[in-house]
């Protein structure tokens, strides 16, 4: 499924395409700010994905993997 939606007629639900969501959150005037796939779901299911939305463009974030790294708890043991 790449564009559009699509009905189950069986349970009546509507599962929408990343692409019609996009486009929707376009014509809302938002703006995707991060994506992100669920985890843990059932193979035989469409994947879940995850908005961040705002209603300004984001901006650019540079991170570098030390600076990651260094904001992490570490273990304690």
């Amino acid at each position: 499924m790449k564009e559009g939606f699509v009905l189950d007629n069986v349970d009546r639900s509507i599962t929408r395409s990343d692409s019609y969501f996009k486009e929707l959150f376009r014509q809302c005037g938002l703006h995707l700010y991060k994506t992100k796939d669920q985890k843990g779901m059932p193979e035989e299911l469409f994947a879940v994905k995850m908005y961040a939305l705002t209603p300004d463009v984001p901006k650019k974030v540079h991170h570098t993997r030390s600076k990651v790294r260094a904001n992490r708890p570490g273990i304690i043991k």
